[in-house]
Formats: C-alpha cells, structure tokens, sequence
C-alpha cells in the first residue's frame, strides 16, 4: 500500500464536531496521524463527506491544533456486545489546517519514528 504522507500510530485526544448543523463537541482518540489527515475512534456513525471542526492534542503538548477534516472512509467494527460495541475507524482528510499546526504534525511524527 503506497500512502502519501508518513502515518504515526498515536492515541490523541481528538475533539470534533460536524459543521454547518448545530451539533455538540463529541471526544474521540485517533488511531494514527500523518500531514494529510487522520485515523480516529468514533462511538457515531459518521457519514463520507461529513466535515468535521477537530481539535488535535498531540501528547506532550498542552494547546490543541485546529483543523478542519472531511470523512472519507469508515470501517465499523464491533467490541463485545454487538448491539452496544459498535464503533467506527473513521479516515479524515485535512481540507484546512494552519501552517504552524501542521508544522508541529510533522515534526511531532517525524521525531517519534
């Protein structure tokens, strides 16, 4: 599998919330990240195409990065109890991020591989 960016496997705090509905912040961890966008755990069913307002706290640092991500892939899978262990890997692709917040992404992966 070719990729286009560099992933890290890294449990972060994620915090996100669909844009254009009035909809309430809902906490997440990510899987991996990498400079093109994100892997993270939702207890939702999100949709593809859904753009998400994101908070990123990389561990080791105390202010979030901001971004704003578009769905493009889910994968559901279940722990335990099928009616109540539903969760979803959810791939994100960053369509906004500032050049510092993307600076801190990479030298984050860069000095953790």
């Amino acid at each position: 599998e070719k990729r286009k960016f560099l992933r890290l496997n890294v449990l972060a705090d994620i915090v996100y919330a669909k844009m254009n509905i009035v909809d309430k912040e809902k906490l997440s961890l990510s899987k991996n990240i990498s400079q093109g966008g994100l892997c993270i755990i939702s207890y939702e069913q999100l949709q593809d195409s859904d753009i998400l307002d994101l908070k990123i706290f990389l561990p080791e640092d105390k202010a979030p990065l901001s971004a704003v991500g578009r769905v493009i892939w889910i994968k559901e899978f279940i722990i335990g109890d099928a009616s109540k262990g539903k969760r979803y890997d959810v791939g994100i692709e960053f369509i906004k991020i500032n050049e510092q917040d993307l600076d801190k992404i990479n030298k984050y992966i860069f000095s953790h591989k």
